[in-house]
């Protein structure tokens, strides 16, 4: 992986109040530097649908250092999303780009969707509403490839989980599990 000497190394997206007309995204978005930058960093983030940005926001980050720096902020003024559910997996992007003076430019993009869920004392809720969970508990190790399963072999089990199986839920077992897997998860 090539990147510029400043550059976003991680990029944590979590929608917050996402039941409520004052919902957001908060961005963690770790910035690595192995020159410190002339002046602050330009972060900014755009929400989208598709093509089209729903909502987006800025800050300016000092970098004292070499290392990494942590950079918080969060969207707000996004309005009527759709929620995700299993009937409904709606996924929105959110792209992250860090503009430091006189340096390329870096940019991230991140998949999330809008859900609350929570366990009660009478059952699971997603999005306000009771959901019957049904599901298993899942290794990633395949027969005689381990942890090497590509990419559509990962999307293939999650596939398998959902229309053969009829899983609404899995459990990840023991150990991070393949993004391909996760993400598979997410869209089906």
């Amino acid at each position: 992986r090539v990147v510029p000497e400043v550059f976003l190394s991680d990029v944590f997206v979590k929608p917050v109040n996402v039941l409520r007309r004052d919902r957001s995204v908060q961005i963690e978005a770790t910035i690595d530097a192995s020159v410190v930058p002339k002046g602050p960093v330009q972060i900014s983030a755009e929400l989208r649908d598709g093509s089209s940005v729903i909502a987006s926001a800025s800050t300016r980050v000092t970098i004292t250092g070499t290392g990494a720096t942590l950079a918080t902020f969060g969207i707000t003024g996004i309005g009527d999303v759709t929620l995700w559910s299993p009937d409904t997996p709606k996924l929105y992007t959110v792209a992250v780009t860090l503009a430091p003076a006189g340096r390329p430019v870096h940019a991230v993009t991140v998949r999330t969707g809008f859900r609350e869920a929570v366990f009660k004392l009478d059952g699971f809720y997603l999005n306000g509403k009771p959901l019957k969970i049904f599901g298993l508990n899942r290794h990633q190790l395949f027969p005689y490839i381990g942890m090497a399963a590509p990419a559509r072999l990962q999307r293939r089990d999650a596939e398998i989980l959902a229309s053969e199986l009829n899983c609404n839920m899995v459990r990840c077992s023991h150990y991070p599990q393949s993004p391909h897997f996760l993400d598979a998860c997410d869209e089906l």
